[in-house]
């Protein structure tokens, strides 16, 4: 009898807990797909076009930019596409025949323009691309994202996001503002799309999702397509942590990172170039689980595939380290990213898409020692110009 009595106690235990693990589920399930409905809403589609009247207010407020100086030129955006809050977002114009090397371009029309989207832990710095894309032709603006470099307002978490889609709004206001910026020059440019690590990411899921747009092409320089983790932590502890996120988007993870992909960059180490520190740290900026979650959708949809035709070009390093000691190493390969990874994800791009290895190439192809970045700035600008 006792013995009976212990068996039915653990049936009835067992069914406890079964009926326990059912409804835990069907919660999650519900939970979960009611969060992914309202982050499939933060965008409808459709494009957020600004009124003329903001449009022509903001052009009328523009100032030279305290960052890089004359001829510089920034643009303050103010959106509020989601979450009823307004992001504030900066675009910066290199005006078209500025560079001392275009004299003989000066007089003509510009071939399209060049929309860049900085990386994460980043704004935009690099006055020797808006110059080299001066040279080849075409008229240079730069954006720098809600929450990063011009853009940060006191109590932004710097970097930070909950969904890709959230950017759209300000895309599509920096897309709307430079063509009517460069209208007097011509009637219709052909808008090119360039996108750096993260903002290569984004810059690549925002044209998935304007395919009215029609970009003329694509240049995406050491996309972030996959998080640089091994194979476990990628397709396992990732999708985990991206579900738990759902419920904690604001749980911090703090600043992560080793410093030597900056130290191949900063002038005060290893490398040539002289940026704000606070914009764009050694370490990673505080990351929260819901940044996590982002970044691993848009990379989602991204390895399902997207369906961009514009022509786009893929260029990466040749190399990868993510030693946490300081090597020689850091100065010739890509310190951030896996460039397997990004060679391995560039064809669910498009139908359409080239892949270019820079040998010796940084994260940031364009920061890459003189003659490495020469060769990343004439395979980027001769694949734009036989995309045009």
């Amino acid at each position: 009898m006792a013995e009976n009595e212990r068996g039915n106690k653990k049936v009835v235990g067992l069914i406890g807990v079964a009926l326990a693990v059912i409804l835990v589920t069907l919660f999650h399930v519900g939970f979960a797909s009611a969060v992914e409905k309202e982050e499939r809403s933060l965008d409808s589609g459709i494009k957020v076009v600004p009124s003329a009247e903001t449009v022509w207010n903001t052009i009328k407020d523009r100032s030279v930019d305290s960052v890089l100086g004359a001829p510089f030129f920034r643009y303050a955006m103010h959106t509020m596409p989601v979450y009823g809050k307004e992001f504030h977002s900066t675009l910066i114009e290199y005006p078209y025949g500025s560079s001392k090397r275009t004299d003989s371009l000066a007089a003509k029309s510009a071939h399209g323009i060049i929309l860049y989207v900085h990386g994460y832990n980043d704004y935009f710095f690099q006055k020797e691309l808006a110059e080299k894309a001066d040279s080849a032709g075409y008229a240079f603006f730069a954006i720098d994202l809600h929450y990063c470099g011009r853009s940060l307002m006191p109590g932004d978490a710097r970097g930070d996001m909950r969904n890709m889609r959230e950017f759209f709004a300000e895309l599509d206001y920096a897309v709307e503002l430079a063509r009517v910026i460069t209208k007097e020059r011509a009637d219709s440019l052909p808008m090119v799309l360039m996108g750096h690590s993260q903002g290569g990411l984004l810059a690549a899921f925002y044209a998935d999702h304007r395919p009215e747009e029609k970009f003329a092409a694509l240049v995406l320089n050491s996309p972030f397509f996959d998080f640089n983790f091994n194979w476990l932590v990628r397709n396992l502890a990732i999708p985990v942590v991206s579900e738990i996120a759902m419920y904690l988007p604001d749980f911090s993870i703090g600043s992560s990172g080793n410093p030597n992909y900056a130290y191949s960059l900063d002038k005060k180490y290893y490398g040539e170039w002289l940026y704000s520190t606070e914009w764009k740290s050694e370490s990673r900026p505080e990351q929260f689980l819901g940044w996590v979650r982002a970044i691993h959708k848009a990379q989602q949809e991204l390895h399902r595939g997207f369906h961009i035709n514009s022509p786009t070009l893929v260029m990466h390093g040749d190399c990868t380290e993510k030693g946490e000691e300081w090597s020689e190493n850091y100065m010739h390969c890509d310190g951030v990213l896996d460039v397997e990874h990004i060679e391995k994800w560039a064809p669910k791009v498009g139908p359409n898409v080239k892949t270019e290895t820079i040998a010796g190439g940084l994260h940031d192809l364009f920061l890459s020692r003189k003659a490495v970045r020469d060769e990343a700035y004439a395979k980027a600008f001769r694949f734009i110009d036989e995309s045009l």
